[in-house]
This record gives structure tokens, C-alpha cells and sequence, in this order.
């Protein structure tokens, strides 16, 4: 008895040995793994991709140099697609997890059931699309590759290749540097070299150079959110309206409604909305906000043999 199960377990481990050799032959052709690119594309000739997860999709486009949000010509964060593609050209194959199309639902990289699917365009010519799955660990994805059965456990973060317009947005698109001139209403701040000035000449107030450089620095840094499909109507009453020249002349216009906040500027045909404390940071514009009391002889006072300057409003 006890020579039979030696033999069987002899004849067991024969077999599972013999299994795995086959499998890394017919694998290699050389019974050695040779890692290769998932995906084969040329960065500079992608003009379309295609993202989309859940009942999200986002289709971006290039045109020329710059890459755009499709059916709304708006830029795109350009940083963000480089470093997506720069990730997927880097993804290179290793011992997969499963070979067979019965494992696809399950790792959630099936046709129907997908956490991105990723799609690449050259021209008319499409590369595989992607399917990207569950995560098996930190900052990893299981892949596959379209009309391929293998999955893989790759080094692929699903928040890279966000399915909506919102995430691929470029936030800053309203944003103008260098502004040299800003409309107050009565008053224009005009930027003569490194100080501003106001014209007319202000009387009993000067030009407080800080805040104004804070307000110029706010219209060139600030981002909207999203954009605004179901905007209310801009109306006079409720807006504020920035007029600013940085070489070029734009007005951009501030409303809130119902505590919400939007905003619109010339040269763009779309209204975002905007964070409550952005709008707050712009919607300052007045004369007020950028001077102080000036300091003459009719306001400084003489107290115990010292001068003290005496507010007035």
C-alpha cells in the first residue's frame, strides 16, 4: 500500500512538473518570460482618445499642438494627458494573472463591465483599447488588452484617466496674467513699470500697491470648478463686471445666484461656475478695496511733541 501512494505521488508531481514546462514553452517558445510593452502607439500621432467608466464617457481631440475637450473646444489640463499617456506607454507585461475570458468579469476587465476603458486613436487607425480593473494593490490595476484574454496586475492608477469633462478641464482657462489695467468703474489702476496708479488722480486717497498686486495676481490665478451647462441668464443687477487689458482688452463677469457662483469671459463662449471664496478674491473691484486715506499735513496731528496721523474717512 504504502509503495503505491509513494508511486502515485511519484507520478503526481511527474505530472504537475511536466504541466508547468509546457506552459512556460509554449508561453516564450523558450521556457524564459520576456517582458514587452501592453501597448504599442506613437505618442505624437494619437489625435483622439476616448475614456469612459460607469455612465461617464470624455473624448479628447487634438487640434495642432493643443488638446481639447471634444464638442466643447475648451483646453484640457495638457499635464495631466502627458503624464497619463507617459504611463501607459510605460506599462510593460508580466506573468499574468489569468489567460482565460472567464476571469474578465470578475477582475472587472470585460467588454460590459469595465472601471475605464481606454481608447487611442491615430487617424483612422485605433490602437487595442484597454480595460482597466480592480485594484490588486496600492496604486495598481488589473489590465487587459482588448481581443486579448490575459490580465495583468499592473503598476496603472484608474484616477489618472478620469471619464469626465470636469476632471480633464483646464481650471485656469480664464485666468489672464500681466494685467496692466483694471476698470473700477470711475476709476482705471493703470501698472506704470512696477507701480499702479489711478486715473483720474485721486484726491484724498492713494494707491495701496499691495492689494492691488493681490487682485492682479488673483485674476491671473484663478480656477473655476466646472463648466456651467445650466447656467442662469447673466443679468445687469446681479453682475459684476471686470474690465482688464494685459496687451489685450477682456471683461469677465461674476454673478451669484441662489449661493452658487459663475462666471464668463470674453473670448470663450461657455459660462463655470466658481468657488465661493474665488469669487469673493474677485468680485472686490472697487476703489475703495485698492486705496487708503493719504497722509497730508491736514491729517497728521502733533500729540505730546510726536507727530500721529489722525484717520479720516
Amino acid at each position: 500500500m504504502k509503495k503505491n501512494i509513494t508511486l502515485l505521488t511519484g507520478i503526481l508531481s511527474l505530472q504537475l512538473v511536466i504541466a508547468v514546462s509546457v506552459f512556460l514553452l509554449t508561453s516564450t517558445g523558450s521556457g524564459e518570460f520576456t517582458s514587452e510593452p501592453l501597448l504599442s502607439f506613437e505618442n505624437d500621432r494619437l489625435d483622439r482618445i476616448v475614456i469612459s467608466g460607469g455612465d461617464d464617457e470624455v473624448t479628447l481631440l487634438k487640434n495642432d499642438e493643443q488638446w481639447l475637450l471634444a464638442n466643447k473646444n475648451l483646453p484640457i489640463e495638457q499635464e495631466k494627458l502627458e503624464h497619463l499617456l507617459k504611463n501607459l506607454t510605460g506599462l510593460q507585461t508580466t506573468w499574468p494573472v489569468s489567460t482565460t475570458s472567464s476571469s474578465h468579469e470578475r477582475f472587472e476587465v470585460s467588454d460590459d463591465k469595465s472601471r475605464r476603458k481606454i481608447s487611442l486613436f491615430e487617424g483612422n487607425k485605433s490602437v487595442p483599447a484597454i480595460f482597466v480593473g480592480t485594484s490588486p494593490g496600492f496604486k495598481k490595476s488589473h489590465l487587459r488588452v482588448d481581443d486579448h484574454d490575459e490580465v495583468y496586475a499592473l503598476k496603472f492608477n484608474a484616477y489618472d484617466a478620469p471619464a469626465t469633462k470636469k476632471d480633464w478641464l483646464d481650471k485656469s482657462l480664464l485666468a489672464l496674467t500681466s494685467v496692466t489695467h483694471i476698470n473700477t468703474g470711475d476709476y482705471r489702476l493703470i501698472k506704470d513699470g512696477e507701480l499702479w496708479r489711478a486715473e483720474p488722480e485721486l484726491n484724498k486717497r492713494e494707491v495701496d500697491q499691495g492689494k492691488v498686486n493681490e487682485f492682479a495676481n488673483a485674476i491671473g490665478t484663478f480656477k473655476v470648478k466646472a463648466i456651467a451647462d445650466d447656467a442662469p441668464e447673466f443679468v445687469n443687477d446681479k453682475s459684476i463686471v471686470l474690465d482688464v487689458d494685459n496687451g489685450d482688452k477682456y471683461s469677465i463677469t461674476l454673478m451669484e445666484d441662489d449661493g452658487k457662483y459663475y462666471v464668463k469671459r470674453t473670448g470663450i463662449n461657455h459660462v463655470f461656475t466658481l468657488s465661493q471664496y474665488e469669487y469673493e478674491d474677485l468680485a472686490i473691484a472697487n476703489i475703495e478695496s485698492f486705496t487708503s486715506v493719504k497722509v497730508t499735513e491736514d491729517n497728521v496731528g502733533v500729540k505730546g511733541g510726536s507727530k500721529e496721523k489722525i484717520v479720516q474717512q
